[in-house]
């Protein structure tokens, strides 16, 4: 082994994760361990992504995911393989899977955090936000600007209702007192930035979207509002990927890819969440191709600049 270069040694390591772990894994620079006598190396991956545009003529586009943190490979003194040091690839391959669930949910979070007044104007997020909208209401309407504890008892079987109010609550959007719940600063607030009832309600369901999105999709079942969100990221998520290209994509490429990263969805449920996207214009349309919203692209990229690298909870 004397007679070896570290140079060999790395080319030895990454003929074994290339062996091992398949072509899409492989080895940072070996590190000798004195006390185990193996060399180690950690394992990462350069994910690619494709990326497919459909104006002004259909091309495809190959950007990668720098993925860290995949196991550690291991060779014995002799350079030879050490599969009980060593990950398994079956292991391996499941953090590149975690790691690709976890991308795609902070672009998720991304995407409501930056589209949170489009999406609050789409018929889905009224309907899932209806509770906090009914709670919120009242508030606005009554002179006395107090929800009885009485009054909110006599929905506790028809709705989640407790846990909207404590939602609300720590949002400051309303607050407990001694005869039940009242507004609160941040209701104050918007109060004051809106100048009718729907601007209000708008403005109240966007900042609720914005500040508590991961807390609802953990809490609440949120099957009507999701689809809204998945099919947006189907179109931001490669845009935020590769953001040098303008990308234009048809209906029909945004449903392929719903239904490869989600699930199976009726084609006529599909067309009425893009309709409604459009519409809130989270997302343009010009012809039969749809394109990004400038001012919130602009604004995802600031916030995906911010994120941290893709890491996860060691075992």
């Amino acid at each position: 082994m004397d007679t070896l270069t570290k140079a060999d040694i790395e080319r030895r390591i990454k003929e074994y994760a290339m062996r091992y772990y398949g072509n899409l894994i492989s080895a940072d620079e070996p590190i000798f361990d004195e006390k185990e006598k193996i060399w180690k190396a950690q394992l990462k991956s350069n994910y690619p992504r494709l990326i497919k545009n459909d104006y002004p003529q259909e091309e495809r586009f190959i950007r990668v995911l720098p993925l860290k943190g995949l196991g550690t490979i291991c060779l014995n003194e002799k350079l030879q393989f050490d599969a009980n040091c060593s990950i398994k690839r079956e292991e391996s391959i499941s953090l590149i899977r975690s790691y690709l669930e976890m991308w795609r949910e902070r672009i998720e979070d991304i995407i409501v955090t930056a589209s949170s007044r489009q999406l609050a104007k789409t018929s889905p997020a009224r309907v899932f936000l209806n509770p906090a909208n009914m709670i919120l209401a009242n508030l606005r309407q009554r002179k006395e600007c107090v929800i009885s504890f009485e009054q909110l008892e006599k929905l506790r079987r028809h709705t989640r209702i407790e846990r909207w109010l404590s939602l609300l609550e720590n949002l400051q959007l309303i607050k407990r007192i001694d005869e039940g719940y009242t507004y609160g600063e941040a209701f104050t607030a918007l109060e004051k930035e809106t100048s009718s009832d729907n601007e209000f309600e708008i403005f109240s369901m966007a900042y609720i979207l914005e500040k508590s999105y991961p807390l609802l999709k953990e809490i609440f079942h949120i099957q009507q509002f999701e689809p809204l969100v998945h099919l947006d990221s189907c179109y931001y998520r490669p845009a935020l990927e590769a953001p040098e290209i303008a990308l234009y994509q048809t209906s029909d490429s945004l449903f392929r890819r719903f239904i490869a990263d989600y699930r199976f969805r009726p084609t006529i449920e599909l067309r009425h969440i893009l309709h409604e996207l459009n519409k809130s214009e989270a997302l343009l349309r010009e012809k039969q191709f749809y394109y990004k919203n400038d001012a919130l692209f602009k604004e995802m990229l600031n916030l995906k600049s911010q994120i941290p690298e893709l890491t996860l909870p060691q075992a």
